[in-house]
């Protein structure tokens, strides 16, 4: 991971993209704080581990929610459409 200011990356923005194509991450920083990161897009955000994270994490929580829902089993043709004629 390679780290940067905003005016070299201003000043080298097609390198650093070179360099992004090539598998690189670059944090971008304006007064000592980082402000941005540059990091190559997977084609299949599955692939993503930031995204996969956030997803793992999203299922955890999901999973930890209070059944409370109620639940009307298998839904039939008659349930769809009542008495409606054919």
């Amino acid at each position: 991971m390679k780290t940067i200011t905003a005016r070299e990356a201003d000043q080298t923005f097609s390198e650093l993209l070179a360099e992004v194509e090539q598998g690189e991450t670059v944090l971008i920083t304006k007064n000592g704080k980082t402000v941005a990161e540059l990091r190559p897009r997977s084609e299949d955000r599955r692939d993503d581990p930031v995204w996969r994270a956030k997803f793992e994490h999203m299922m955890k929580l999901m999973a930890s929610w209070e059944d409370t829902g109620y639940r009307v089993g298998k839904i039939t043709e008659d349930d769809k459409y009542g008495d409606a004629p054919l």
